[in-house]
């Protein structure tokens, strides 16, 4: 499936809470299949979103041309990026590109994973953390986070050279991360990139003599498994009493 698809197929989910709320209360499983924005309860801006961060990856849109359509939908919504705010206003440069940074690369990384076949594994088995793309202010906690989801995971599939964040692609560090390991707040839940908010790290492959070299053994690497998008009532459901909140309040948003 390519990323487009990925977007598409995704549930709308409006919703008055804002960000820590909606990691506190809403399962990860839920906010991965669905296209949400903190505190915007307009399921057709939501759609809008959606269809824009498509066609994005389609090569129909460019970012700007995306931020101007959504920056008018919300301008006509009563909402400008005069207004302050910062990343809390949902019509603010920051917050436009939050929302439309954060769908996209998801989608892209869910893509990635469906392309690991065994001869892609057997020729590149592990992924290493690295900056892909630089920041204003960029984290500086990035070798924390990795050493505390090591620790968490026990260093399973992790290299134990501290120079590199390097782990075989099925190792569990990467959902540990994805879900702030070591106390981190700002994470998105996900075993792939972007594992936080407005997060410029993402991985490259790194090969089967590198592995080894890095101390980890690459043989017998399985798959990660690409997590379901698709809309699935039922295991929204199972997801919600998994995580202990009222999915009939929640799915009253899902379009």
């Amino acid at each position: 499936m390519n990323p487009a698809d990925i977007i598409r197929i995704k549930e709308l989910l409006p919703t008055a809470m804002g960000s820590d709320e909606l990691r506190e209360q809403v399962a990860a499983d839920i906010l991965r299949r669905s296209v949400f924005s903190a505190r915007m309860l307009s399921a057709p801006y939501l759609a809008r979103i959606r269809e824009a961060c498509a066609q994005m990856m389609e090569g129909r849109l460019s970012q700007a041309t995306a931020r101007d359509i959504l920056g008018g939908i919300l301008e006509r919504m009563g909402l400008s990026p005069q207004d302050g705010g910062g990343v809390d206003n949902p019509a603010s440069l920051a917050r436009l590109n939050l929302i439309i940074d954060t769908q996209t690369q998801m989608a892209a990384s869910v893509a990635r994973l469906s392309e690991q076949t065994p001869a892609v594994l057997e020729m590149w088995p592990a992924w290493e953390l690295v900056r892909l793309e630089g920041r204003d202010m960029p984290r500086g906690d990035w070798p924390q986070r990795w050493d505390a989801a090591a620790r968490d995971v026990g260093f399973e599939g992790v290299s134990r050279d501290f120079g590199r964040m390097v782990a075989l692609k099925d190792s569990p560090i990467w959902l540990a991360i994805g879900n702030g390991a070591g106390g981190f707040r700002d994470t998105l839940g996900n075993p792939y990139p972007p594992f936080a908010f407005n997060s410029g790290m993402g991985w490259v492959d790194v090969t089967r003599e590198d592995c080894v070299s890095l101390g980890l053994d690459p043989g017998g690497v399985s798959a990660p498994a690409a997590p379901s998008l698709a809309p699935d009532r039922e295991e929204l459901a199972r997801a919600a009493e998994k995580w202990g909140f009222d999915y009939d309040e929640i799915a009253k948003g899902v379009a």
